[in-house]
């Protein structure tokens, strides 16, 4: 391994929060994690190879950071863990042994010593319950997929199955993070700064959004965390994804753009700015990366009431061309340079994220199969969302699932489902305009 390097943007904000916490004698877990229900006979010996194998492929994970001077400890990794075998009391009921696992997949990492991952696995008479979980510092929901995929592979390796060679990993992440950070220091990467920092002048790096409904704190908590959940139906799914073609968009950028109409109706703010999820693993030198590369991006437009439905449809899609074209530059890279004092902070404003998930993604991620097992999701809690309102879709056979992450100290439930109302009948009058579908009612 390298030495010790300095972290990237993402890191940096992700540190600056852990040691905020720990400061104020807060614990509050961000952990990506792979929860699942597996049926068959799972071989736990040949599991615990095949990760002790895969925490050799990806060494990031063994590696721990500094606190004090946000350094990556690159040169002294980790030995690599064995499995987390867990016990259930005998009378446990269903309930508990989730609770259990709960709080297995949210205990604490140390930060310092690394690794920043586990394996857990929770036998019982009938399946065995499993989690692979990490820290976000050295992780983020793609990576937990490439992780899945490695991992089932090598355990079919270690069953003696024919199995296909694991790709190479061309760029590893150490690398990832020296190349984004010599680019952020260059006149290019300065220039490209000061573009973006100009044209969000008016929102800002976290934009506030306060639609009907907010409950008008300074600060939120981060113990509640509320969910509403809503689905489109066949009939919606279709109008929407051919009203979307019939303005030559993606219907994820015709939904969100729903979401912004939807905060003008509800909001008297001149102008509103959300944002959008992004994987930057547009490079396929980073396809088999595992690291923290995910960002976000800030998508504002400008109220005009006065606008028709194909102009603030134009009018949105050019500010989302806008911002993608702005990807490599860090989102925390952006907040140090325009909000100096946010960085390393949760958000004291509340802010929407828009996260979508279409089929393409859903085949490509999590198709992981462990030989002569059958295994489905096993459903947890989760961790707080950072932004006050979160909007996750999910293309799933012909429907758009729809989950509305809340932080309740802000926003309640009762307006989560408003907004999410106002934006489904806003679709509804733009299928109606379109004529794909009658959805009008």
């Amino acid at each position: 391994m390298s030495p010790r390097q300095s972290v990237s943007w993402n890191q940096r904000h992700r540190l600056g929060q852990i040691r905020s916490e720990s400061d104020a004698g807060v614990y509050r877990p961000h952990h990506p994690s792979v929860t699942l229900r597996i049926r068959g006979p799972l071989r736990t010996d040949a599991l615990e190879r095949a990760w002790l194998r895969l925490q050799e492929r990806h060494p990031v994970i063994r590696c721990g950071f500094d606190l004090d001077d946000f350094t990556w400890r690159l040169d002294t990794p980790a030995t690599a863990s064995g499995v987390v075998l867990a016990e259930a009391a005998p009378d446990d009921t269903a309930s508990g042994v989730v609770a259990l696992m709960e709080r297995l997949v949210d205990a604490p990492f140390d930060f310092a010593k690394a690794p920043l991952a586990r394996l857990v696995l929770l036998q019982r008479p009938e399946e065995t319950l499993f989690a692979l979980v990490l820290d976000h510092l050295v992780a983020d929901f793609w990576s937990l997929d490439l992780l899945m995929s490695d991992l089932t592979n090598l355990y079919a390796d270690e069953l003696g199955l024919a199995t296909a060679p694991l790709p190479p990993v061309p760029l590893p992440y150490p690398e990832q993070v020296r190349q984004q950070n010599a680019y952020l220091d260059s006149a290019a990467g300065t220039r490209a700064l000061d573009t973006l920092s100009a044209a969000l002048e008016g929102v800002g790096p976290i934009p506030a959004t306060r639609f009907e409904g907010f409950s008008g704190r300074a600060h939120a908590g981060y113990d509640r965390t509320g969910l509403v959940r809503a689905s489109f139906g066949s009939s919606l799914t279709s109008a929407v994804f051919a009203c979307a073609r019939s303005h030559r968009m993606t219907p994820w950028t015709l939904i969100h753009a729903a979401v912004h109409r939807a905060l003008y109706e509800l909001s008297d703010q001149p102008s509103v700015g959300t944002m959008l999820m992004t994987a930057n693993r547009e490079s396929t030198s980073v396809h088999q990366t595992v690291g923290f590369l995910a960002s976000k991006v800030v998508i504002a437009t400008q109220r005009d009431d006065q606008a028709g439905t194909a102009a603030f449809l134009r009018g949105f899609q050019h500010a989302m061309m806008n911002a993608l074209d702005f990807m490599a530059i860090p989102w925390p890279r952006l907040i140090a340079h325009m909000e100096p004092s946010a960085l390393g902070c949760h958000a004291r404003v509340p802010y929407i994220s828009f996260n979508p998930q279409n089929s393409t993604m859903r085949r490509w991620m999590g198709g992981w199969r462990f030989p002569g097992c059958e295994s489905e999701p096993l459903d947890l809690a989760g961790s707080t969302p950072d932004a006050a309102v979160v909007v996750s879709l999910t293309e799933v056979e012909g429907d758009v699932a729809v989950s509305l992450y809340h932080r309740t100290d802000w926003y309640a439930a009762e307006a989560v489902e408003r907004l999410w109302q106002v934006t489904e009948r806003t679709l509804r009058d733009w299928v109606r305009e379109a004529g794909t579908g009658d959805e009008g009612r």
